[in-house]
């Protein structure tokens, strides 16, 4: 009972992490969207390779859950919208 126990708070604290750093790479590409500077674009394109680490290591660790699997959509939707500023 105890294993399963800490899986749940593992795995929920993976989800959390992840969804964070997707979090954070949404907010910069919106203030890069909002003003392009090479500043903010750069800030983005960090968060973004954040976020891709993020997603590789929940990946790793949990598998493709649904959760993890619509972070990941919403990160490439990111990703999309950071390069047609470029």
């Amino acid at each position: 009972m105890e294993d399963h126990t800490q899986m749940s708070w593992k795995e929920d604290n993976i989800i959390s992490q992840l969804h964070n750093s997707v979090d954070n790479a949404t907010t910069a590409v919106g203030q890069a969207q909002s003003h392009p500077t090479e500043q903010l674009i750069q800030q983005a394109q960090k968060m973004i390779e954040h976020a891709d680490r993020s997603v590789t290591n929940a990946l790793q660790n949990r598998g493709n859950l649904e959760p993890i699997s619509r972070l990941q959509e919403q990160l490439n939707q990111n990703k999309e919208k950071l390069n047609r500023l470029h």
